[in-house]
């Protein structure tokens, strides 16, 4: 019962980590990719989409905050019947999904930590 404790709260971390990057907050990708859109409308002198991407952002990190505690609590009254009663495919295995969740994380928070370096590349590249 302890080791499947321990590999739920580990899911639920690197999920939580997945939705936190979808809604992009720091230090994770999501955050660049978001930060540089919204100064290049901003730049291009277009507030009122700047303004509606801010606020669909803001939504989106309250329903991603949501799940994510959801995820943390373990709690299922938020759980539809259908997902409750999912049946899991034989062909997949708990540890693939664990690593392709690790490997986005771990890729996840590279990017965003070294996206000034990145951006300088390609900028030199391209310029």
């Amino acid at each position: 019962h302890l080791r499947l404790c321990k590999i739920i709260h580990k899911r639920s971390f690197f999920g939580s980590q997945c939705l936190l990057s979808l809604g992009g907050l720091p230090p994770l990708a999501g955050f660049f990719g978001k930060l540089h859109l919204f100064w290049c409308g901003w730049q291009a002198v277009l507030y009122f989409l700047v303004s509606i991407g801010l606020l669909t952002s803001l939504f989106s990190i309250y329903y991603y905050l949501k799940i994510i505690k959801l995820l943390m609590t373990g709690r299922n009254q938020e759980i539809t019947p259908h997902i409750r009663n999912y049946r899991k495919s034989p062909l997949r295995s708990n540890n693939s999904i664990e690593l392709s969740m690790i490997i986005y994380v771990i890729a996840s928070i590279i990017l965003g930590i070294s996206m000034n370096s990145i951006s300088e590349i390609a900028q030199d590249t391209l310029f």
